[in-house]
């Protein structure tokens, strides 16, 4: 009886044990979300793309908080898809210069379009900047036709647009403008005075600088730029040519970029040289679309906007100046 009544207590303390429910893991559950303050992270842009060739081309970027955050890789990363990231193709940069870098995108193929993101990581996390894309193909660096008869040609400024854009600036023609070289002029306050789409007039840019270089035709252009990282402006080169008449003068010349996605654009200057002021006078200038290539992000094709020096007077800068 004894043997019995054991037996029954063993056999009821097993079945209350296995019974008994285990404990549960962690070793499949999720791992807890970590909320980032975004200014620890890096603020990434991507800006745009120059020297593109059949197989290769430069990207450049910006981290615009690069002092404040302690950077521990940043680069370029770039696919035949959108949204690409570190696990497509990329290239790390080295060298940042007030939080602008660019890095060498290679082994592109023929006219395949391509989308490219700039990228930085901290010890916080990993961020992406906007996307931008490109075909893989040769671009034309900034070039201008031949005046016909004294005139812009209508590839650079359509028929269509040429009595419009009259109505805001003058447009000379002729084959003999006087040409004042090697002096810098700025025009300041640089102002927005019409425009075909959605921007609001009387805008003001920043001082817009100009060379001219050369003292034959086509003239050597020198445009400064501002640059928002050094503070200053910087050259961009493009080569112009010039017409007029005495001291009247209007510089023409077309270029592709990706500055702001793929276009093909037209500028056009137009002023009277004061050379006993050594300024110029009347400055205006007007930017043509002309091409979009169906980039959905851009204008239409044949907008344009004008600026010019809101006082009418573009003086004689020496800081840029031989």
């Amino acid at each position: 009886m004894k043997k019995l009544l054991t037996l029954a207590i063993i056999m009821i303390a097993v079945t209350i044990v296995s019974c008994k429910k285990e404990k549960p893991t962690n070793d499949n559950s999720e791992p807890p979300i970590v909320v980032v303050d975004s200014t620890l992270l890096p603020q990434v842009q991507t800006l745009y793309l120059k020297n593109i060739t059949e197989e290769t081309a430069e990207c450049v970027a910006k981290i615009v908080n690069w002092d404040s955050v302690a950077l521990t890789e940043w680069g370029i990363c770039w696919s035949t898809t959108h949204n690409p990231t570190i696990n497509d193709n990329t290239v790390q940069s080295t060298i940042i210069l007030s939080g602008t870098f660019s890095g060498l995108l290679t082994n592109l193929t023929y006219l395949t379009t391509y989308y490219v993101r700039a990228y930085a990581k901290n010890e916080y996390g990993l961020v992406y900047g906007n996307e931008i894309d490109f075909v893989a193909e040769t671009h034309p660096n900034p070039w201008s036709p031949e005046p016909v008869d004294g005139h812009i040609p209508a590839e650079v400024l359509p028929d269509a647009l040429a009595a419009e854009i009259g109505q805001y600036m003058n447009i000379y023609s002729g084959e003999n403008p006087k040409i004042i070289s090697d002096n810098v002029y700025v025009s300041s306050p640089h102002k927005l005075m019409h425009t075909t789409f959605d921007e609001p007039v009387d805008t003001i840019y920043h001082n817009y600088y100009f060379e001219i270089r050369r003292n034959d035709n086509p003239v050597f252009l020198v445009e400064y730029l501002w640059d928002e990282s050094l503070g200053f402006p910087v050259p961009t080169g493009s080569l112009s040519n010039i017409i007029g008449s005495g001291d009247d003068f209007t510089i023409y010349y077309l270029k592709e970029d990706y500055t702001n996605g793929y276009a093909k654009t037209a500028t056009i200057l137009s002023g009277t040289w004061d050379e006993e002021n050594d300024a110029v006078n009347n400055l205006k200038i007007a930017e043509i679309l002309l091409k979009t290539f169906d980039n959905p992000n851009l204008p239409p094709e044949n907008s344009y906007r004008i600026v010019g020096d809101e006082d009418g007077v573009s003086e004689y800068y020496p800081y840029l100046g031989k």
